[in-house]
C-alpha cells in the first residue's frame, strides 16, 4: 500500500509532459513484454529443434572443386527456405561431412551422418562413393539423395539411396548415338584412365559406335595419379598428329583429369572435336583447364567445340531455373553448373517432402522412412516434384528418369546444341519406321527420340510504354531473332498473350554464316499482362510475352534462349577473368581456386540479374513512369496446347502437343518505397503489437476529456500508430492471402488495404478539426459549435477520400464521375429542395449566428430555451415540450434573442385605491420586494442610473370600468426568460402580503384591463 501511495504521490507531482513520457514507457514496456512472448512462442526459429540435413561431400582432394559446388547448392536452399520462415516455423539446417570422394571414407561419413540427427543426406560426388555409402544408409535406414551416377550393371536394388540423374551407361550410350548418327562422325578415338569404370564405359561407348560401323581407331589409357601425366598427355597428343587421326576424340575421367588432359591435346595441337560426358560439364573441369593451359592463345579457345552430355543446360530450362541461376549468382558471384543445380533439388526435395509429412510421421523414429516411403512414391510422372530442371521422380532402382542434354562450348560458354534427343512414349502408336526414314527419329539405347530441331532465340525489349490498368495491357516494342539451321521456319509463331495477333512476314535483318541461318525481327505490339501463374508479389505486374511455333510441337522444334545472341555470357577470355578474379581473391579470403574461378567465369563480381541491368541502360520503361524492373528472365518453357482434334494427337497412347515456349518476362514493381523491401517479415508483427498498444493508449486517454494537451498528445499518437499498424497488419495479411488465398480474393483484400490508406488519413483530418478548430472556437466564443457545421466539415473530408480511391484505388477518372454526380445531385435537389432550402439557411443562421444552444429566444409565436441546432431544423424546449422549427422559416420569422444581454428585463402593473398616500405605497412595495432571489443589479436601460432590485413607479391615477385606480409600475430584470414564470409568482407572492398586512384595499381589474404579461419587456444593451 505505503508503494501504491508513493507512486501515485509522484504521478500527481509530475508534469503533463513527465506524465505523458511515463505512459509512454509503460506502453512500449507492454509492447515490448508482448512481442517477447510472441517471439518465443512463435517467431524465434533459433530456440526451435532445426531440421537438419547432411551434406556429404569432398572438401579436400581431386574432387574438391565438386564437392563445393554441392555444398554451394545446398547452402543456397537452405539460404531461402530459412528466409520464408523455414520449415513449419523451425529452421533449416546443415551438417557437413567430407566423404573425401573415397569409398571408405564415404562409409565413414554416412555412418556419421546416420548417427547424428539428420532427416536425409544430400551428396556424394562419385558413383564410387555413392556406392560405397549406400550400404550404411540401407542398413542405417536413412534416405539419401545423390547427383552422382552409377553404371546401369552396377545399380543395386537399393531403396534408400535415390540417384537424381540417370546412370553412366545410359548416358555413354547416349553420347555415342549423338556422335555417330547426329553429329556424323565416322572415326573416334577414346582417351581413358585404367580403372575399371573407364575401361567399362569405353567399351560400351564402342559397342554403340560399331553397331552403326563407326570404327575406334585408337584407345589410350593413363592413370591419373602418375607422376609422368604430362608426358603421357603429350604422346597421346603427338600420336594423333602423326597418325593425322580424324574424327572426334572421346575423354573419359573425373574433372580434373579431363581438364587436363584437354589443356594437354589443345597445347598438343590436337584440333580433333572433343566429347565428354558430364564431368566435362563441371565448373571443376573448367578450373582444371584453367590451370594447366599452358598453349597459346585463351582457354576459351581450346575449350571451343567441345561437346558433352549434361544433366542440365541453363538454356534450355526454365523460369524457375533462372531465378535458381540469379539466386546463386547473388550469393556466391558466379554461375552455377549441373551438380549445384541437382543438389540445391535435391535439398528442395528432401525438405518439402518432409514439409507435407503428417506430425506423427515426423517423429524422430518414424521420420526417415516416411521420407522414404514418400520418395519411393514418385514413380510416375503425374506424382513427380517440379524440379528446377523439370519433373522429377525415380524408377524401380531408385534412378531419376531426368533427360540428358547435348551441351557445347562456344568459348568458356555451355549452350545447347542445335540437335537434342527426346524420347517417344512407349504407348504411343506412332510409325516409328516412317519417322526414322524421315530422319526425324533414331533407336537410342533401346527406344526410339526424336531428332528435335534446336533454333536459338532472342528477345531485346526496346521500350515499355502504355500500360492500361483497366485493360490489363501494356504496349512493348521487342526485337526477336532466331538462328537454325535446318529447312525450317522458326518465325511462324504463335505469340499467347499478344491482345492481336501478331506475324512475322518482313525481317529487319537476315544473313547466313556457313549453314547457320539468321532472322530478326522488329515487333510492335499490345500485349496482355499478368499472363502466367509466375510467382511476384501482389502489387507488381508482369510484362513480357510468349511464344511458340504455330504447327511444330516440342518433338520436332524446340526453342532456347540465346544466352550469347542477348550478351548474357560472362564476356571475355578465361584467363583474363581469371586474372581479375585472383586479384580480388588475394585481397579477401587467401585465393580460393575455385571461387575464383567462379567468380573469373562471370566477370568477378556478378551482378545478380543481368538481363536487368543490360535493361536499365537501354532506358526500356523510358515511356512508362513510376515503375521499376525488381527481375526479368528469358526461359524455354513445355507448355501443352490443345488437340484442336488433330488425329496425330487424338486417340489412345497419344499424349497433347507440347511446344516449346519461350518466355520473357518482367516483374515490374512501383517505383518508391515499400515496407516489405525494407523490412523482414517477421519485422512486422512487432509493428503490429507496438502499434496496437499505442492506439489502446490514445482510447483510454481519450476516454475522459483532460485537456487540450493531452488532446495533442493523444492525436500524435494516433498519427503514428494507425498509419503503421496499416502497414504492418496489412502486409501480414497480403503475405499470408498471397499464399493460400484465390486471387479474387487477394484482389478484395488488397482493395480494402488501399482504401483504408485514404479512411484512415481522412478519420486523423476530422479529428484534428474537432480538436484544433471546433474545440477551441467554443471555448474561446462560449458557444456550441452547432452539428451542422460539424458534420458538413466531415463530410468534404470523407469525401475527398472517397475521390481518392476513386481515382487511385479503383484507377477510375473523377470527370465522368463528377459529372454523373452532378446529375445525380440535381435530380436529388429537385426531390428534396425544401431540406436542402433548410439546411442552407443553416448555414445562414450560423454564419449570422442570431443564437446559440441554450439561449432564451422567442422566434415567432414560439418562446423557449434553444436545445439543438442540426443540419435541417432548430430545436426549442417551451413549457415542458420540445418544438422543431425548420431553419427556413426560422431564418425568415422575427426572432428575440432574451439571452443576449445581462438581464431580460420585465414588469408588473399594480391597482391600488387611490385613497392611499402614493409616497407610502411605493415604500411599501419597495420593502416588500427587498431579497427576491430571482433579481439581478443591472443598468438602467433608459439611462437613469443603476437599479438594485426592482423599480417601482406610480404612474397616476386612472378611471378604469367606471371606478378610479391608483396605478404603480414595477420594473425588474432577471437572469433569463426561463426564469420569469418563478419571479412573477414570487412578486406577486409579496405584494398580497404586504397589502394585506397594510390594510391597502385592491382594485380588481376589469375583463378590458391590460395583462401585464403582454406588457413590452424593455431589454439592457
Amino acid at each position: 500500500m505505503d508503494l501504491i501511495r508513493t507512486i501515485q504521490d509522484r504521478l500527481s507531482n509530475m508534469s503533463k509532459r513527465g506524465l505523458f513520457l511515463t505512459m509512454l514507457g509503460v506502453a512500449a514496456a507492454v509492447a515490448g513484454l508482448v512481442s517477447l512472448v510472441m517471439w518465443i512462442a512463435f517467431l524465434d526459429t533459433s530456440s526451435k529443434k532445426p531440421v537438419s540435413i547432411a551434406v556429404l561431400a569432398p572438401a579436400s582432394g581431386r574432387a574438391a572443386d565438386q564437392g563445393e559446388s554441392i555444398r554451394r547448392g545446398v547452402e543456397l536452399l537452405v539460404q531461402q527456405v530459412n528466409k520464408a520462415g523455414g520449415i513449419g516455423g523451425h529452421p533449416l539446417a546443415v551438417l557437413r561431412i567430407d566423404d573425401g570422394d573415397d569409398p571408405v571414407q564415404a562409409k565413414a561419413a554416412a555412418e556419421k551422418a546416420a548417427a547424428s540427427d539428420v532427416i536425409g543426406v544430400i551428396g556424394h560426388a562419385s558413383g564410387a562413393a555413392a556406392r560405397a555409402a549406400a550400404e550404411v544408409y540401407a542398413a542405417r535406414g536413412i534416405p539419401a539423395l545423390t547427383p552422382a551416377t552409377a553404371q546401369q550393371e552396377a545399380l543395386p536394388a537399393d531403396p534408400w539411396l535415390f540417384r537424381t540423374t540417370f546412370d553412366e551407361t545410359f548416358e555413354t550410350r547416349f553420347l555415342a548415338n549423338y556422335v555417330r548418327n547426329v553429329v556424323g562422325e565416322k572415326t573416334v578415338s577414346i582417351i581413358h584412365s585404367g580403372s575399371p569404370r573407364d575401361e567399362a564405359l569405353s567399351t560400351v561407348f564402342d559397342e554403340v559406335l560399331q553397331r552403326f560401323g563407326t570404327k575406334v581407331l585408337f584407345r589410350w589409357a593413363y592413370d591419373p595419379a602418375a607422376a609422368g601425366l604430362d608426358q603421357d598427355i603429350e604422346r597421346i597428343a603427338a600420336d594423333i598428329n602423326d597418325k593425322k587421326l580424324i574424327g572426334a576424340v572421346f575423354v573419359l575421367g573425373d574433372a580434373e583429369a579431363a581438364g587436363r588432359i584437354v589443356a594437354g591435346l589443345r597445347k598438343g595441337g590436337v584440333r580433333n572435336k572433343v566429347v565428354g560426358l558430364r564431368a566435362l560439364a563441371t565448373d571443376a573441369f573448367r578450373a582444371s583447364l584453367a590451370n594447366h593451359w599452358k598453349g597459346e592463345g585463351s582457354v576459351g579457345a581450346a575449350l571451343n567445340g567441345t561437346l558433352v552430355s549434361a544433366p542440365m543446360l541453363l538454356d534450355t530450362a526454365g523460369e524457375r531455373a533462372q531465378r535458381f541461376r540469379n539466386g546463386y549468382i547473388e550469393k556466391f558471384g558466379a554461375s552455377p553448373d549441373w551438380l549445384a543445380g541437382y543438389a540445391f533439388d535435391g535439398a528442395r526435395l528432401l525438405s518439402e517432402t518432409y514439409r507435407g509429412l503428417s506430425s506423427a510421421e515426423r517423429q524422430p523414429g518414424s521420420v526417415r522412412k516416411a521420407l522414404r516411403d514418400a520418395l519411393a512414391a514418385m514413380n510416375r510422372v503425374d506424382k513427380a516434384f517440379p524440379g528446377i530442371n523439370g519433373p522429377q521422380y525415380f524408377d524401380a532402382r531408385g534412378v531419376s528418369a531426368a533427360p540428358a542434354w547435348i551441351g557445347q562450348y562456344d568459348g568458356i560458354e555451355m549452350i545447347s546444341a542445335l540437335t537434342q534427343l527426346s524420347p517417344i512414349r512407349e504407348e504411343g502408336v506412332a510409325n516409328y519406321l516412317q519417322e526414322l526414314i524421315a530422319g526425324r527419329a533414331l533407336y537410342v539405347n533401346d527406344r526410339f527420340m526424336y531428332k528435335t530441331n534446336v533454333v536459338f532465340a532472342g528477345v531485346k525489349v526496346d521500350k515499355v510504354s502504355a500500360m492500361d490498368t483497366k485493360a490489363n495491357t501494356v504496349d512493348l516494342d521487342l526485337t526477336i531473332w532466331f538462328r537454325w539451321r535446318g529447312d525450317i521456319n522458326p518465325q511462324d509463331v504463335v505469340f499467347t498473350n499478344a491482345v492481336t495477333p501478331i506475324k512475322l512476314e518482313h525481317p529487319e535483318r537476315e544473313g547466313q554464316d556457313g549453314d547457320m541461318l539468321y532472322r530478326s525481327y522488329r515487333v510492335h505490339g499490345k500485349f496482355f499482362r499478368n499472363y502466367s501463374q509466375v510467382s511476384r508479389a501482389y502489387g507488381t505486374q508482369l510484362v513480357g510475352l510468349s511464344f511458340h511455333h504455330r504447327i511444330l510441337n516440342r518433338n520436332n522444334l524446340m526453342y532456347v534462349s540465346d544466352v550469347l545472341g542477348m550478351d548474357l555470357g560472362s564476356g571475355g577470355t578465361l584467363q583474363e577473368q581469371l586474372k581479375k578474379s585472383r586479384m580480388s581473391i588475394s585481397e579477401g579470403d587467401g585465393g580460393n581456386s575455385v571461387k575464383a574461378l567462379l567468380a573469373g567465369l562471370s566477370g568477378g563480381m556478378v551482378n545478380a540479374d543481368p538481363l536487368v541491368d543490360m535493361m536499365m541502360r537501354a532506358h526500356v520503361l523510358a515511356g512508362l513512369s513510376g515503375w521499376e524492373i525488381e527481375r526479368a528472365w528469358v526461359s524455354q518453357e513445355a507448355s501443352l496446347q490443345g488437340s484442336s482434334g488433330d488425329p496425330t494427337f487424338v486417340g489412345f497412347g497419344k499424349p497433347l502437343p507440347s511446344f516449346s515456349l519461350i518466355d520473357m518476362g518482367m516483374i515490374l514493381k512501383p517505383d518508391g518505397f515499400k515496407a516489405r523491401d525494407a523490412f523482414p517479415a517477421d519485422s512486422f508483427i512487432y509493428f503490429a503489437i507496438f502499434s496496437l498498444v499505442g492506439s489502446v493508449l490514445a482510447s483510454l486517454l481519450d476516454r475522459k476529456d483532460r485537456g487540450q494537451f493531452w488532446r495533442m498528445q493523444t492525436l500524435v499518437l494516433r498519427a503514428v500508430t494507425w498509419p503503421l499498424l496499416l502497414v504492418s497488419v496489412g502486409n501480414l495479411i497480403l503475405d499470408y492471402a498471397l499464399a493460400n488465398f484465390s486471387t479474387s480474393a487477394i484482389d478484395a483484400i488488397y482493395f480494402v488495404y488501399e482504401t483504408l490508406w485514404w479512411i484512415v488519413p481522412a478519420r486523423i483530418v476530422t479529428i484534428s478539426l474537432e480538436r484544433f478548430l471546433w474545440v477551441p472556437i467554443e471555448s474561446r466564443t462560449n458557444r456550441k459549435i452547432p452539428n451542422v457545421i460539424r458534420m458538413l466539415s466531415s463530410f468534404v473530408v470523407y469525401a475527398l477520400a472517397a475521390c481518392g480511391v476513386v481515382a487511385f484505388v479503383m484507377g477510375q477518372t473523377l470527370t465522368s464521375l463528377l459529372a454523373t454526380s452532378g446529375v445525380l445531385a440535381m435530380i436529388i435537389g429537385l426531390a428534396v429542395q425544401a431540406n436542402i432550402a433548410n439546411i442552407f439557411s443553416g448555414v445562414v443562421l450560423n454564419i449570422e449566428r442570431p443564437f446559440k444552444v441554450g439561449d432564451f429566444v422567442k422566434i415567432g409565436g414560439i418562446a423557449g430555451q434553444i436545445k439543438d441546432i442540426t443540419w435541417r431544423t432548430v430545436r426549442i424546449r417551451s413549457n415542458g415540450y420540445m418544438v422543431s422549427l425548420a431553419n427556413g422559416k426560422v431564418s425568415e420569422a422575427e426572432v428575440h434573442n432574451y439571452s443576449s444581454a445581462k438581464g431580460a428585463y420585465t414588469g408588473l402593473i399594480i391597482h391600488a385605491d387611490p385613497s392611499h398616500d402614493p409616497v407610502q405605497v411605493v415604500e411599501l412595495l419597495k420593502h416588500s420586494l427587498v431579497g427576491v432571489k430571482e433579481f439581478i443589479a443591472g443598468e438602467d436601460p433608459e439611462g437613469g442610473g443603476t437599479t438594485e432590485g426592482a423599480e417601482i413607479h406610480f404612474a397616476g391615477v386612472e378611471c378604469i370600468g367606471g371606478h378610479w385606480v391608483a396605478r404603480y409600475n414595477i420594473r425588474f430584470s432577471i437572469k433569463h426568460m426561463g426564469r420569469m414564470r418563478f419571479a412573477t409568482d414570487e412578486v406577486w407572492t409579496r405584494i398580497w402580503h404586504a397589502f394585506n398586512e397594510a390594510g391597502i384595499v385592491w382594485k380588481p381589474l376589469s375583463e378590458d384591463s391590460p395583462d401585464p404579461a403582454d406588457t413590452p419587456m424593455p431589454v439592457r444593451a
